[in-house]
């Protein structure tokens, strides 16, 4: 849906505060109960279990909303929240299928400065499995759903100034990242301008492959479902909301309230992005670039 003069098209002014208000606390509980469930269980058959468990609630609920008559425009709500549970319970870096693919299979180690494996090789081995693992199911899924994928924003037709604006972004935070402005709030031990060259192919490779798999999974399969009951700036809120409550744990940067705010400010750009040039492309290259100084902390504890 989209705003006309200021003013809700008439498909949504028709909408009550209350429906609005309930749709959207089941959103925000739904994408929450997920990271809550994944921050709360150990790595374990039980925690697997549990989130496969809601994601087969949600899938309930869609089912539901498609045989109800007065629920069917907001089916797409449930079934999209079932392809992101489905989707992290086979991608999540924090889940079980990671957590075997490390230790058993790359034998290697997680630490608190870098969660995702020991190495430089085996981060971005781990990187490379995890984002496919995410993004591959949210293909296959929407079009099993019966929908295209420019229902979630992939659409090779849309470059042009988009691909400009990505990469300029991109740009514009690997510079920051190279002249140690962004070690206030990512501090990675003084990492010097030669280490960072050597880095560079590999953080390419781990930025954009996090900036591909959080923008289809945080508001690709959700921006146009908003859609369904909210304005297009009201839809980017709710993602970008969402997003951030994602980060309350992370361990990369020791001022947690300053990043918060600065990644909800992101995920509404990022969001802005993607509705304006109607691809993913843009905000996964902006997206990427502002990942650099994170996974700059991540590479540098590592051999």
């Amino acid at each position: 849906m989209a705003v006309s003069n200021g003013r809700l098209q008439p498909a949504l002014e028709s909408e009550g505060l209350a429906s609005r208000t309930l749709l959207v606390a089941f959103c925000l509980a739904a994408g929450i109960s997920y990271r809550l469930l994944v921050g709360v269980l150990p790595v374990s058959v039980l925690q697997l279990g549990v989130i496969s468990a809601l994601a087969a609630f949600f899938l309930f609920l869609a089912a539901l909303a498609r045989r109800t008559a007065n629920l069917q425009r907001y089916g797409g709500i449930p079934l999209a929240f079932f392809i992101f549970t489905c989707a992290g319970i086979v991608g999540d870096q924090g889940g079980f299928i990671q957590h075997v693919l490390v230790r058993t299979v790359l034998h290697e180690t997680p630490t608190a400065n870098n969660p995702l494996a020991s190495t430089v090789m085996g981060s971005v081995l781990v990187q490379l499995v995890s984002s496919a693992s995410l993004v591959i199911p949210i293909i296959l899924l929407t079009k099993a759903s019966g929908n295209d994928l420019q229902s979630i924003f992939v659409d090779t037709t849309r470059t042009g100034w988009a691909l400009l604006v990505g990469i300029g972004g991109f740009v514009l935070f690997y510079l920051l990242s190279f002249s140690g402005r962004a070690q206030g709030l990512f501090p990675n031990g003084g990492v010097t301008p030669t280490r960072i060259l050597a880095l560079t192919p590999a953080l390419i490779v781990l930025v954009l492959c996090n900036g591909l798999r959080e923008e289809l999974w945080f508001r690709g399969l959700f921006l146009k479902k908003y859609g369904a009951f909210l304005s297009p700036f009201a839809s980017n809120v709710l993602s970008a909301v969402i997003f951030a409550s994602f980060h309350v744990q992370v361990r990369y940067t020791p001022a947690l309230l300053p990043f918060l705010v600065i990644t909800l400010i992101l995920g509404l750009i990022f969001g802005y992005l993607m509705q304006k040039s109607g691809s993913v492309l843009t905000s996964t290259l902006f997206h990427a670039g502002s990942d650099v100084p994170i996974f700059l902390v991540y590479l540098a504890s590592v051999s």
